[in-house]
């Protein structure tokens, strides 16, 4: 084995020892250029932004928000509104407790915020009913501060079935308004963008596009019947209704109306809009006439499923199909029936239910319209004299009032008060006051305070919807009924045997 002598050791080291000084003094040269060159580079270095692209320019959103904003205003309401503070007010309570604890108030008022439109210079605003609805005192605030109450301020009409109202202000000058556009042009996808104040928050503008168009059935607290909703991902809040949905072109295109929220109410990216062409004619009416007049034909209807286009025989795509008319209607007159299909009016085809609804109700009392309708495979063309909508149709028809007391399943109904559907946040249903013990109901499960929603998925509106549904199950050879149920906040669906 070989050693390294102690000499050449010494030699190694001591070389060693000179190149990493001078190695040192070499790097620090480097380094401290290097770091003072950087200090330099903060300091004296201006870094510029990124240049503007020409075709780009600024938001196109400033330039409606700057043309809409002056016509939206804010819309405060108050209510009188009788409570039930304890317990203890309860006839319950008072019949064991007598006046030992002292009357609570029963009577509060209650304040709510809303948007509204100008569309017109001389003070006509256009809002949602459910803004005004029982409405005391009514005050609008413009976009500038400038406020108008009591006298200064009048509801000129409601349109619930729409969920549209029409108010006036008595303003000295002539106002700025929004142009009214037309809500047939909109394309999916198109810009949409929402302003209002909510949550009073004035003039908030955001922005989203048209995500679809038509939609309907929509479980909403309030009366509205005809929903041709513009559906939108621009945020809408509490305090929005009211305020107008704009094009990018700063044409109102919609009212923002509805949310589908979470459970604080606040906005989850969908929000829907009532068409400004349906607003326009509600408008029109309600200031000429105080009220809407529509065309009625006096016919049940119900979506064509493909079950029942293949053993009709039906080819055909669209249609709605009468299930029923009612005696000493324009329809009863005119000789339609049970189980015919309209399949056009004047020409136009119809698309479903709603299409269908829509387009009578868009006619004036006393038009004479015609139906193309399809009856056992052969083509027919009816003519039908339309009558007045009435104020309470299914009243009309004398069902309702006597049947109510009668327990289908075992179940005793009534139809939802409007209070009742505003705090359920429900459009429609029928509530189960109580359930036979030992009933087919009972054995589904259905309880008292139960909401009755669906029937094999036909939408309960009141009472009088119930029962004609009921009589229809009763009439066919259906075992097994499904039944859609709200409780407790909760929709679900259980099977009701048939006996």
């Amino acid at each position: 084995m070989k050693h390294i002598s102690a000499k050449w050791v010494g030699v190694a080291v001591g070389a060693a020892a000179i190149a990493a000084f001078v190695l040192g003094v070499l790097l620090k040269d480097v380094f401290a250029g290097m770091f003072t060159t950087a200090e330099a580079d903060t300091t004296d270095v201006q870094v510029e932004s990124l240049p503007v692209n020409p075709q780009m320019g600024e938001s196109p959103f400033v330039a409606v928000a700057d043309a809409v904003l002056p016509a939206v205003v804010n819309i405060s309401t108050s209510r009188k509104i009788e409570v039930r503070a304890t317990p203890f007010d309860d006839p319950f309570f008072r019949h064991f407790f007598g006046d030992m604890f002292p009357d609570s108030p029963r009577e509060q008022t209650r304040h709510s915020l809303g948007s509204g439109v100008i569309f017109r210079s001389d003070g006509y605003i256009l809002t949602n009913d459910h803004v005004v609805e029982g409405a005391d005192d009514i005050r609008i605030t413009l976009y500038g501060g400038q406020q108008f109450e009591g006298k200064d301020v009048k509801l000129i009409g409601r349109d619930p079935q729409t969920d549209l109202a029409v108010l006036k202000i008595q303003a000295k000058d002539p106002l700025p308004t929004a142009k009214l556009g037309d809500s047939d042009s909109i394309r999916v996808g198109d810009w949409a963008i929402a302003i209002g104040n909510p949550f009073g928050l004035e003039g908030s503008v955001t922005v989203g596009v048209i995500s679809a168009k038509g939609r309907s059935n929509l479980p909403l607290a309030s009366q509205q019947r005809y929903q041709n909703f513009i559906q939108t991902d621009a945020a809408i809040n509490p305090g929005n209704s009211g305020g107008p949905l704009c094009n990018i072109k700063g044409e109102v295109i919609g009212l923002n109306s509805a949310i589908t929220g979470s459970p604080s109410g606040t906005n989850i990216g969908i929000g829907f809009a009532v068409p400004v062409n349906m607003a326009k004619d509600v408008a029109d009416q309600l200031i000429k006439k105080g009220k809407v007049e529509r065309g009625y034909l006096g016919v049940y209807t119900q979506e064509i499923t493909e079950d029942m286009r293949s053993t009709m025989g039906l080819k055909v795509e669209g249609g709605v199909l009468i299930a029923d008319v009612l005696d000493d209607t324009p329809a009863d007159n005119a000789g339609l029936r049970s189980g015919d299909v309209v399949l056009k009016i004047n020409d136009a085809k119809v698309k479903d239910m709603e299409n269908f609804r829509e387009r009578i109700a868009s006619f004036s009392p006393g038009s004479t319209v015609e139906l193309g309708v399809w009856r056992a495979g052969d083509r027919k063309s009816i003519k039908v004299r339309l009558d007045e909508y009435p104020e309470e149709p299914f009243v009309a028809s004398g069902q309702a009032p006597s049947r109510e007391s009668e327990e289908p399943f075992g179940v005793n109904i009534r139809t939802l008060t409007t209070s009742e559907r505003h705090s359920l946040r429900l459009s429609a249903g029928v509530l189960v006051e109580d359930v036979r013990s030992n009933s087919t109901a009972a054995r589904a499960g259905i309880k008292p305070g139960d909401v009755i929603l669906k029937l094999n998925d036909r939408m309960v509106t009141d009472a009088a919807t119930f029962f004609f549904i009921v009589d229809q199950i009763e009439a066919s050879d259906l075992d097994v009924v499904l039944i859609q149920i709200y409780r407790e906040g909760r929709r679900f669906f259980v099977t009701l045997k048939v006996e």
